[in-house]
């Protein structure tokens, strides 16, 4: 499978020249953490992605509780 995107940190022998360490897609620091699901659950990034979604998806109930008390 082939992606579009091209990270431009990535320089030869999958180093990244931000973190100045062999690439990890979405380890923390990465241009991606928190901002994409990888297929692998245990990845930092998955993890912080999820986490932001859920604390969202709190906000949201919450703001629906806060408009039921007004009607």
């Amino acid at each position: 499978m082939s992606s579009a995107w091209g990270c431009t940190y990535l320089v030869e022998d999958n180093f990244c020249s931000l973190l100045k360490k062999v690439c990890d897609p979405g380890d923390k620091g990465c241009v991606l953490y928190g901002k994409a699901l990888f297929s692998n659950p245990q990845s930092p990034s998955s993890i912080s992605y999820e986490k932001k979604r859920e604390h969202e998806r709190q906000k949201v109930i919450q703001e629906e509780l806060d408009n039921a008390k007004f009607h």
